[in-house]
């Protein structure tokens, strides 16, 4: 007769079961505690000489069992902990990050005092995934590790209304929730990276919000030439051995703006003095082409170009100047200053955005484009001479197509018609320009 009344008998089908969940809930601590004593009473010969020969199997056996056991407890810890790790780290992440490739480089610039600075940025598509807004307030390089001191380090956000970029602090720039909007990392620290110079390299970032959550992003950097401010290029023609003093007025501001050029020329962004103020805020030379995706708004050109100023102070000076000379034929030495060295021969290829503008500024600019398509290097990539000079007339055109009058704007496409250079976005701007002239 079977006896029913014991639960836990092997006949009962739930018996290893309930065995299982009864070790499961066993700490793990005690597990290692018992799988200890047993491997002391087994393996220490002092105390397994005391045991009978029948207990010697079984305490093997449990050493192996209970030593299994504690291992699994520990890895069924350890994933639970990872488990929750993972959990806890994706509900803090906060906002998610899309590298802009083409626009992710990095160099390595000599300063005056003879160090070496490394410079390396990326544009980004920031996407926030909260439900609040959040403002992106730091940036750090996590790898490579470059020995040396961080000289500075920002983070800009585009603004949701305004084409600018500024800070969370300085312009309180913060990204709405669900929103989407290009930011432009930058880090320089006084170092050099062990990868090769104009190769490219693999940059981790940190980045971090106002809530202090930090996002990592792996991006590869293109590896660009250093600039060639730091080569203290002698200056193009001594100013003491022209005997006209138009031209010697002329060329002493074209050779202010070559200084200006070497601090400030296109391995960052910039075009020595010209740059443009948008809303208050002053942009690297004509500021970052970004467009919002899959937005039917006009983002080739600016809806308010009167909130957008063309700022250069050699600018200003030169053609104050001309306004000063009385007579045609000194404002024609004047332009025929500027003219004769918009040539690679010259000296001043550097800053040919800088003797275009000046020359349209005057009513030159006819003459300006004409000069500069007969005579200036098509794909050069030292100088950027030709490339400089679209590179200016793609920001005006988008922050300040008011200045182009129809007849300007048909100059504009037969200068770059043909051309060899990649024209920027000129064509579209135009296209918007004309596009947008009619609805008035």
């Amino acid at each position: 007769m079977v006896d029913n009344s014991n639960p836990m008998t092997p006949t009962d089908p739930g018996w290893f079961a309930k065995s299982i969940e009864a070790i499961k809930d066993v700490p793990a601590w005690m597990l290692t505690g018992v799988a200890i004593a047993t491997d002391l009473l087994v393996f220490v010969p002092a105390l397994s000489r005391e045991l009978s020969p029948e207990t010697k199997p079984w305490l093997f056996i449990s050493a192996v069992l209970f030593n299994a056991l504690a291992v699994s407890k520990w890895i069924s810890v350890g994933v639970t902990a990872w488990r929750a790790s993972k959990a806890a780290a994706k509900a803090k992440k906060t906002f998610h990050m899309s590298p802009v490739t083409q626009n992710c480089f990095w160099s390595v610039t000599k300063q005056p005092d003879d160090s070496m600075v490394t410079q390396i940025t990326a544009d980004l598509l920031v996407k926030n995934q909260s439900a609040a807004s959040i403002g992106l307030i730091g940036v750090r390089l996590i790898k490579p590790r470059i020995k040396g001191d961080v000289v500075t380090e920002h983070i800009l956000v585009r603004g949701e209304r305004r084409h600018e970029y500024g800070s969370v602090f300085a312009s309180g720039h913060r990204i709405p929730a669900g929103a989407a909007l290009p930011a432009h990392a930058t880090i320089f620290i006084r170092g050099v990276p062990t990868a090769d110079e104009n190769e490219p390299m693999t940059v981790t970032w940190g980045i971090k919000d106002d809530d202090g959550n930090e996002q990592r992003l792996v991006t590869i950097c293109r590896g660009l030439p250093a600039p060639n401010p730091i080569e203290n290029r002698s200056l193009p023609e001594p100013l003491y051995a022209i005997t006209d003093p138009v031209e010697k007025e002329v060329v002493s501001v074209l050779q202010s703006e070559l200084g200006r050029y070497d601090k400030a020329g296109r391995g960052s962004g910039g075009l020595g003095s010209i740059h443009i103020v948008y809303r208050g805020f002053p942009m690297i030379g004509m500021g970052t082409e970004m467009w919002r995706p899959n937005s039917p708004v006009n983002q080739e050109i600016a809806d308010d170009p009167e909130a957008a100023e063309l700022r250069s102070d050699n600018l200003a000076v030169l053609v104050a100047y001309h306004e000063r000379l009385q007579s045609y034929r000194d404002r024609e030495r004047f332009a025929t200053a500027l003219l004769e060295r918009l040539h690679p021969d010259r000296g001043y290829l550097r800053v040919s955005y800088f003797t275009v503008c000046v020359l349209w500024k005057i009513g030159e600019f006819n003459a300006a484009l004409g000069q500069a398509q007969s005579s200036l290097p098509q794909a050069e990539i030292k100088d950027f001479g030709l490339s400089n000079v679209l590179m200016m007339l793609n920001g005006l055109l988008r922050y300040r197509h008011p200045d182009f009058t129809p007849h300007m704007l048909d100059q504009i496409e037969r200068f770059v018609h043909g051309l060899n250079e990649h024209p920027f976005q000129i064509p579209q701007k135009i296209a918007a320009i004309r596009a947008t002239r009619l609805a008035v």
